[in-house]
């Protein structure tokens, strides 16, 4: 008699090439708006990707499947953007003042803070392990950081603050997704965010020119991407399997912004950026264990 083997590794290899290109998408985008940020701001910066991002998403989840787009947890919805969107400001700003491995090395620490939101908002437990992981990571972004030994501005914990906006989006992603279809859940979040980032962006309104438009369009179309591609990457295998992947962003942002902006990271990033993604990986692990125990 032979044994027939679940089919899981297809499935862990669809999950890791889904999240390589979401950390594809990441890394380009960040090149992306520090090009732009020399005659854009920010502000503007963000609500355009929101703008084109559901340009791109919304039809398309029209067209394929109508009744998903209808949800009904508004409060949360509205909660989730208004964080991801001054985590998305910190991001930028980190990106267009210092170097872009040093703001995408922090963001690592994202699942990090979302495990701790998730123990504060979803009730989920959190024993020694998860908490030791926590500081652990928080040490590795000291080691990027270096209080006392390097300059300190708000650019230099950017990353760090995103991140921390990034735990409680994705804690609020988690808890929706078990509720509402996963391209409702992108697509919502972009589309509040106009609403929100509309002022601040007219506020401070300049004019794109032509030139800054192919950038502009390619920046929301990689936005919508890395949020579709991460979708479909945690529903193909568990975020266990496809979260290395996702780290693979750091060392491709960090390439691309030595060879587009000859950009090159501190001695300390690498082993900082090891610290938290290992830290969070070990917490990954530590709650699958617990969801089977």
């Amino acid at each position: 008699m032979t044994q027939q083997a679940p089919p899981r590794a297809p499935a862990a290899v669809t999950g890791l090439l889904w999240m390589t290109l979401t950390a594809s998408c990441y890394a380009v985008s960040y090149i992306l708006l520090r090009l732009l940020s020399d005659d854009i701001g920010i502000y503007e910066l963000t609500f355009l990707r929101s703008c084109i991002a559901c340009l791109f998403l919304g039809p398309w989840l029209l067209a394929t499947r109508p009744r998903a787009i209808r949800v009904t947890r508004w409060k949360l919805y509205t909660v989730r953007s208004a964080v991801t969107y001054a985590a998305m400001m910190c991001t930028v700003y980190g990106v267009v003042h210092v170097q872009i491995a040093d703001v995408t090395s922090l963001l690592l620490a994202s699942p990090l803070f979302t495990v701790l939101f998730a123990a504060v908002f979803l009730k989920e437990k959190v024993g020694f392990h998860r908490w030791m992981a926590l500081l652990a990571g928080i040490a590795g972004a000291l080691l990027i950081i270096r209080p006392g030994f390097a300059e300190i501005t708000f650019a230099s914990f950017a990353g760090l603050f995103a991140a921390f906006g990034y735990g409680i989006s994705n804690a609020s992603t988690k808890a929706l997704t078990g509720t509402d279809h996963p391209d409702a859940v992108a697509f919502w979040m972009y589309a509040l965010i106009i609403p929100i980032s509309a002022i601040p962006a007219a506020v401070h309104w300049t004019t794109p020119g032509w030139n800054h438009m192919p950038l502009i369009v390619l920046l929301g179309l990689l936005t919508m991407l890395s949020q579709y591609s991460m979708a479909r990457a945690f529903r193909a295998a568990d975020t266990s399997v496809v979260l290395p992947a996702h780290y693979l962003q750091m060392p491709f942002a960090a390439g691309l912004a030595f060879l587009i902006l000859a950009q090159v990271p501190s001695v300390w990033v690498w082993p900082g950026a090891a610290i938290i993604a290992a830290s969070a990986y070990y917490t990954v692990i530590r709650e699958r264990r617990a969801v089977k125990g």
